[in-house]
């Protein structure tokens, strides 16, 4: 199922709020060097989150604190369709101690962070006993936390919230789909999100068609306006509920037909997936 949120087209300028807020993460960052150096060459306070134990992962963080921008861990996590992790992964089953273990390896690998995100997850987050011990060791290393929200059961924000952790969710996904018109949709449509609500999250990839959209961003911000901040500057900012509004919007992250069948230390970002005979 996509996650494509229907809206309408924006024939002209929305009501000015002037101070609505919107963080844009980008995931995946550590595997493809020209792609994450374009990213972080992008304009304003982009957020980037970092796979672990990727070939560029520390150089790109390293790059992204000289270049102002905030780094997170884009922590792997456990999927219902078995897709692999690699190192790092953080999977169903694990005894505490060495969730624990491999979550402080994960942050140790990755410099300058400052939040957490799920990478996929859509089966680790579902379970509270393990959620509750993310949350604790990152409120102990003083760290925030963003739920990607790849599955309408997560119990990642619930628990984060319970212990004070500061915690958010994201609003809306850019790229589902690698086309360039629906990537500006849903950009528009995080903006006006960050509009109604005073704020929002959008989440995308360093796809090409991503990053041709997002050197946009500037145009739009001033169409908007909207300010661009770092994710750290909305924790503080949840939105009353929860997990409460656009509860259907849910997907894979990044898209499930965006990644290879084989975990092995190649770019996914050149992978084309296989034509299936009918």
């Amino acid at each position: 199922m996509s996650c494509l949120a229907s809206i309408d087209s924006a024939s002209s300028a929305p009501a000015a709020n002037q101070h609505a807020q919107l963080a844009i993460i980008i995931d995946d960052l550590g595997y493809n060097l020209r792609l994450g150096q374009r990213t972080l060459n992008l304009p304003g306070a982009i957020t980037v989150a970092v796979l672990p134990f990727t070939p560029h992962g520390r150089e790109l963080a390293h790059y992204a604190h000289q270049q102002g921008k905030e780094v997170m861990l884009h922590a792997p996590m456990s999927n219902h369709h078995d897709y692999p992790l690699g190192r790092g992964g953080l999977r169903r089953g694990m005894a505490k101690t060495e969730f624990i273990a491999v979550l402080r390896q994960n942050l140790a690998n990755v410099p300058h962070v400052k939040g957490v995100n799920n990478h996929m997850g859509s089966q680790l987050t579902e379970e509270a006993e393990p959620m509750g011990w993310l949350m604790a060791e990152l409120k102990q290393q003083r760290l925030y936390f963003v739920d990607s929200r790849t599955s309408a059961q997560t119990q990642a924000l619930i628990q984060a919230q319970e212990i004070g952790l500061p915690s958010r969710r994201r609003d809306v996904f850019l790229d589902d789909k690698k086309d360039q018109q629906v990537i500006y949709q849903q950009l528009l449509l995080a903006l006006e999100k960050a509009q109604q609500q005073g704020s929002a999250i959008a989440i995308g990839h360093p796809y090409p068609e991503t990053l041709r959209v997002l050197e946009q961003l500037p145009e739009l911000l001033a169409r908007y306006q909207v300010h661009l901040v770092k994710a750290s500057q909305l924790m503080a900012d949840t939105i009353p509920g929860g997990l409460k509004g656009g509860a259907g919007n849910y997907c894979l992250a990044p898209p499930m037909s965006l990644w290879p069948e084989t975990w092995m230390p190649i770019n996914p970002f050149d992978y084309t997936p296989p034509v299936w005979e009918n």
